[in-house]
């Protein structure tokens, strides 16, 4: 999967894109009535609306504060006072069938860390309740400002099957929800649970090959982090990152516990790729357990994270 950037989007046969042009012409034809996803289809959380999602935690609509502007309402997540899952789930039609009948070939969304700045891990995920898949990258949402990501859906590569069996290609052509939430590796059926909040909004139905239902929103373009290499490792591993304005870069590597093993931070410069070595030790010169850890990379404009294995030496 591409990193969390429209730059990145791989190409696609000539027959993707015809199709993705076929299901907008289909859209233009039927109106305003929707019964599978659709290509160019947004939930824009309007006024205090939830859409067709539902959270086994608090799940609200302030109104205001969006994506789009102060008076743009969307949707808001938290679990106040209490270590739970962190999440909701798209359902309803819109959400409901075959996402490449559709010609869809990314999902677009927007996130914030809302309320108190949290060690957020959030992943989208799609299929159904018999054949579930998860990003395996992680999105780390900007502080009190939004952020647009996208995901690929046309591969399995960049997921992991979080429930039972079967291929990404059926889940993705028999869906029935979209997931959002917070999770840390290893990525399984039940995430990670944290006491804190964040707000999704602009979640769009695109192809980007096509160019159609591409959302033109003003937001930021949060940092991205490239597969780290080599993964599994030994010894130093290469972070590469790519920033789209200048800005400060925080770089933490978090055991599965959620201890922030080292931390560093890199000087703002000027927007574009850039490179750091982590040398496998912690912030106390000790070398790293062997394990599976997290990467995180991100700044005022968010950022992304990424999973990394350690091996005996």
């Amino acid at each position: 999967m591409p990193l969390a950037s429209r730059r990145f989007a791989s190409p696609a046969p000539a027959a993707r894109v015809f199709a993705a042009l076929l299901a907008l012409a289909a859209l233009a034809c039927a109106g305003v009535s929707r019964a599978a996803p659709t290509l160019g289809f947004v939930e824009h959380f309007a006024g205090t609306s939830t859409g067709n999602w539902s959270s086994g935690n608090n799940i609200s609509n302030p109104g205001a504060g969006g994506a789009l502007g102060a008076g743009d309402g969307y949707l808001l997540l938290s679990t106040p006072g209490q270590n739970s899952n962190l999440g909701a789930t798209g359902t309803g039609p819109d959400y409901t069938g075959s996402y490449s009948a559709a010609g869809i070939t990314n999902i677009h969304f927007s996130l914030n860390d809302v309320g108190n700045a949290d060690p957020l891990e959030i992943h989208m995920g799609i299929g159904n309740t018999s054949n579930l898949w998860e990003t395996t990258l992680g999105f780390v949402p900007p502080f009190h400002a939004w952020a647009a990501y996208s995901v690929d859906i046309t591969s399995a590569a960049g997921f992991t099957q979080i429930i039972g069996s079967g291929t990404f290609d059926a889940a993705v052509a028999a869906a029935n929800r979209l997931l959002i939430r917070h999770d840390k590796a290893p990525l399984q059926q039940h995430p990670s649970p944290l006491d804190g909040d964040f707000g999704l909004d602009e979640v769009a139905f695109a192809n980007d090959v096509a160019g159609v239902g591409m959302p033109a929103i003003a937001t930021a373009r949060p940092i991205e982090l490239a597969s780290p290499y080599p993964n599994p490792s030994r010894g130093p591993v290469a972070l590469a990152l790519r920033t789209f304005r200048d800005e400060p870069i925080t770089i933490q590597v978090v055991d599965v516990a959620g201890r922030v093993l080292r931390q560093v931070t890199l000087a703002a410069a000027p927007a574009g790729p850039r490179l750091w070595t982590w040398d496998g030790r912690g912030d106390d010169g000790a070398r790293a357990a062997p394990g599976v850890y997290r990467v995180r990379a991100f700044g005022p404009s968010g950022g992304t994270s990424r999973p990394l294995v350690r091996l005996a030496p």
